[in-house]
């Protein structure tokens, strides 16, 4: 009964009449999703996160889900993420600072709570804006009760003339078990719409997902998000869906 009264409360948020949105810049973002596969649509994954941007963010530049990262800004956030029916909660804290010779670092700290076991996480991570649009950065992450996890991530997007862009991205994640690969790409068809194909090799098995988004701009405080995504030839059935909203300011 809670998640159906939560999420009526995000369709209620969504459903909201659009009025003109004028693209203003903000410092503040606050979010609240819910994702799940639609097999199983009532168990599934909240979301709740908050980011303060030191430099004001541009909604105007690239598209609306990837303004935080192109404003290549210092920034702190803390996100509350709960599945119910596993009885697991996640609460994260996380900062970045960035230099003007735009290097940059980060940390994060994460703490799981699943019923009667808990244990925390921490992440470091440096890294480079290579241009305007683009990042290549390093990663590693320790824990009471995890082995050490190292990585490397590249990400950039590509303005178009014809359409908005594309956002490509590679990680590469080394265990003890095995090495991690995800690779994703994102055709922002409009600054709202995007569609793209993503795979990953998790060191067991390899997949490829497609997915389709939307950003749907109410007005200038507050947008609703949509996403549609599906395992292509795996054993998973139903697709995954997630629908939120975002408030900035």
């Amino acid at each position: 009964m809670k998640n159906v009264t939560a999420l009526a409360l995000v369709l209620g948020f969504a459903a909201l009449p659009a009025v003109a949105a004028q693209d203003a810049p903000f410092h503040h973002e606050a979010g609240l999703e819910y994702s799940a596969n639609t097999e199983e649509f009532g168990d599934g994954l909240w979301d709740l996160n908050y980011r303060f941007y030191v430099d004001s963010v541009s909604q105007e530049k690239g598209p609306y889900a990837l303004n935080g990262f192109l404003a290549q800004s210092s920034n702190v956030g803390a996100s509350y993420s709960m599945i119910d029916d596993a009885d697991l909660d996640i609460f994260s804290v996380d900062g970045t600072y960035v230099f003007d010779s735009k290097w940059f670092v980060g940390a994060a700290i994460q703490r799981y709570d699943a019923g009667a076991f808990d244990t925390d996480t921490y992440k470091l991570d440096v890294g480079y804006y290579f241009n305007d649009s683009s990042k290549v950065a390093a990663f590693y992450v320790d824990g009471s009760d995890i082995d050490s996890i190292y990585g490397l991530e590249v990400r950039s997007f590509i303005d178009l003339k014809s359409t908005t862009g594309i956002d490509l991205g590679a990680m590469w994640t080394h265990t003890d078990a095995d090495d991690m690969f995800n690779v994703n790409a994102d055709w922002y068809v409009t600054k709202a719409w995007s569609v793209g194909l993503g795979y990953a090799d998790d060191g067991f098995d390899d997949n490829f997902t497609a997915k389709t988004a939307y950003w749907l701009r109410m007005n200038d405080a507050f947008s609703a998000t949509f996403e549609l995504s599906k395992v292509l030839d795996s054993d998973v059935d139903g697709f995954g869906a997630a629908i939120g909203v975002v408030g900035r300011f």
